[in-house]
C-alpha cells in the first residue's frame, strides 16, 4: 500500500473514533443514548439518513448488481426512494413525533397492541442481525481486495472500531460520524466518476464499449421475464411495497428523525435526504459499470467497487475512496446496532419483563450493542456463500415488508384497523410471504407485492369483526395535517 493511502485511512479511523468517544460525555441516560437527547439538527439527521441508507446494499452491493444488470439498478434509488421519502416526511414522521415514541414497534404497540409490538421488534431484530453480518462481510471483503487482509482480520478490525464509538456515544455519535462519512462518500463518488471515464478513454469511448459489449446494461428497465428485476416487479414490488415499507417503517432510518430537536427538523431532514438521493445512482451504480467496461478480473460481482479503487485510482485518491467505502459500511453497522439494541431493550425487554428497571436501559443498551456486534462478526464469514449481498438482503426484506407496510398504512391513515386484526395480519402475512418465496419460488418483488395485497385485505376484513381502540386514543395515533410544531 502507498504510504499516502495508509495515512488517509489511519487519519479517518482515528477521527471517527475520537469523535465518538468525545461525545460519550454527553450520554447520561437511555434517552441520550438512543435519541441523542432530541438535540439533532435537520441537516445532521439528513446526512445521517443518507449514510444509513448508503450501506452494504447501496455501495458495494449496488455496484456489484450494476456490474450484472447495468443502469436498471438505479431504479432502486429513484423509484425505490424519493416518492416514499416525501410521504414519510409529510405524513409519518409527524405522526411518530407527536406520539412521542422511541421506535416504530412502539408506535405499532400503541396503535394495535403489545403483541404486535413484540412480534414486529423480533422480526426487525432478526433481519438486523443478518444485515449486520452482511455489512461486516462486505467491509472485510473490501479490506481483503484492497489490502490483502484475510477475511477474519477485516471483520475483527471493523467490529472493534465501530464498537468503540457506537457503545460510547450512542445515537449522537452515530449521527455525527455518519455526517462525516457521507461528506467523504459524495466527494469520492464525484472523483471516481471523473477519473474512471478518463481512464476508460473518455466518455465516448466508455459509452461505445458499453454499447457494443453489453447493450442490455443500458436498459433503464429489464424485461418482464427477467429473473432478477422484471419491470412489473420493480413498479409493483419495489415502488409500491418495499420502498414505502423501508422509508416509513425502518427503525434504523426513522430513529434519527425521532432524535430531532423539533418536529420541523425531523420532517425537514427527510426532505433534505430525498434531495440528496437524486444524485446517489451516479455514485453507486457507475463503479460497477466501469468495472465491466474495463473487464475487471473479479471472482464476485460485489468485488467490482473494490477492484476499481485498487486498479483505477491513483495513490491518495484511492485511499480516500477506500475510506468512503469503509464509511458507507460503517454507517450501516453503527446505525443497525444502535437501532436494534433500542428495539430489544424497550420493545421486547420492557414488554416481556414486567419487573424491568428503566434506569438500567443505558447499561442494557450498551451491552446489547456489544452483543450484536459480536453476533454479526460470527455470521459474517458465512455470507459469501449466499450469493450477491444486494439480492440476499432484498430477499429477506420481502418476507415481512408487505405485512408491515399494511399495518402502518391502514393504522396511520384510517381508524378501522383493530388490535387483533393487526396481530393476525402480521403473523399470517409473513407466513404467506414465506410460502410464496420458499415453496413456490416466486421472484422477491412479486412476493412483496402479493403479500402486501393479502395483508391489506386481511387487516381490513378481520377489523370488521373485532373491537377497535377508543376514538379518543385513535385521534392521537392517526394522521392529521402536518404542522410546524
Amino acid at each position: 500500500m502507498h504510504p499516502l493511502d495508509l495515512a488517509v485511512i489511519i487519519g479517518y479511523l482515528a477521527l471517527i473514533t475520537f469523535v465518538g468517544i468525545k461525545l460519550s460525555s454527553k450520554v447520561k441516560n437511555a434517552h441520550d443514548f438512543f435519541l441523542a437527547g432530541r438535540s439533532l439538527a435537520w441537516w445532521v439527521i439528513g446526512l445521517s439518513i443518507i449514510g444509513t441508507n448508503i450501506d452494504t446494499n447501496s455501495y458495494v452491493g449496488a455496484s456489484g448488481n450494476a456490474y450484472n444488470v447495468g443502469i436498471a439498478q438505479a431504479n432502486f434509488e429513484w423509484i425505490g426512494a424519493i416518492p416514499a421519502m416525501i410521504i414519510a416526511s409529510l405524513i409519518f414522521i409527524p405522526l411518530y413525533w407527536r406520539a412521542g415514541v422511541y421506535s416504530i414497534p412502539e408506535y405499532l404497540g400503541l396503535r394495535y397492541n403489545q403483541g404486535v409490538r413484540v412480534v414486529a421488534a423480533l422480526i426487525a431484530s432478526v433481519f438486523a442481525v443478518f444485515a449486520l453480518g452482511v455489512a461486516m462481510w462486505a467491509l472485510a471483503l473490501t479490506l481483503e481486495t484492497y489490502l490483502g487482509w484475510p477475511i477474519w482480520a477485516g471483520i475483527l478490525v471493523s467490529g472493534t472500531v465501530v464498537g468503540l464509538y457506537s457503545i460510547a456515544g450512542g445515537l449522537a455519535a452515530v449521527a455525527i460520524t455518519d455526517s462525516i462519512q457521507v461528506s467523504i462518500m459524495f466527494l469520492c463518488g464525484i472523483i471516481i466518476v471523473g477519473i474512471g471515464i478518463s481512464d476508460a478513454g473518455g466518455f465516448n469511448a466508455f459509452a461505445t464499449t458499453l454499447t457494443q459489449d453489453n447493450p442490455t446494461h443500458l436498459q433503464a428497465y429489464l424485461p418482464a421475464d427477467d429473473e432478477g428485476f422484471p419491470w412489473p416487479g420493480v413498479i409493483l414490488g419495489l415502488g409500491f411495497v418495499l420502498s414505502p415499507a423501508y422509508w416509513i417503517g425502518s427503525q434504523a432510518i426513522l430513529q434519527r428523525t425521532l432524535g430531532a430537536r423539533t418536529q420541523w427538523d425531523a420532517s425537514a431532514s427527510m426532505m433534505f435526504a430525498a434531495l440528496a438521493k437524486t444524485f446517489i445512482p451516479l455514485l453507486v451504480v457507475f463503479p460497477g459499470i466501469l468495472a465491466l467496461v474495463m473487464k475487471a478480473d473479479i471472482e464476485y460481482p460485489d468485488m467490482a467497487l473494490p477492484w476499481v479503487i485498487k486498479n483505477v485510482l491513483p495513490p491518495g485518491i484511492s485511499g480516500l475512496m477506500f475510506v468512503a467505502i469503509i464509511a458507507a459500511l460503517q454507517s450501516s453497522i453503527d446505525s443497525g446496532v444502535n437501532s436494534t439494541s433500542l428495539m430489544i431493550t424497550r420493545d421486547i425487554r420492557h414488554v416481556l419483563m414486567k419487573n424491568h428497571n428503566p434506569l438500567n436501559d443505558l447499561k442494557v443498551g450498551r451491552y446489547l450493542t456489544l452483543l450484536l456486534l459480536l453476533s454479526s462478526m460470527c455470521i459474517a464469514p458465512f455470507i459469501g456463500d449466499l450469493g450477491g449481498i444486494f439480492t440476499f438482503l432484498q430477499t429477506i426484506l420481502s418476507l415481512f415488508q408487505g405485512p408491515m407496510l399494511a399495518l402502518l398504512l391502514l393504522g396511520a391513515m384510517t381508524q378501522r384497523a383493530t388490535p387483533m386484526a393487526g396481530l393476525w395480519t402480521l403473523v399470517s402475512g409473513v407466513l404467506v410471504s414465506a410460502i410464496l418465496l420458499i415453496v413456490l419460488e416466486w421472484n422477491l418483488l412479486y412476493v412483496a407485492f402479493v403479500s402486501f395485497c393479502y395483508s391489506m385485505l386481511a387487516l381490513w376484513t378481520v377489523s370488521g369483526f373485532t373491537e377497535k381502540l377508543s376514538d379518543e386514543k385513535l385521534a392521537t395515533l392517526t394522521y392529521r395535517p402536518w404542522s410546524r410544531t
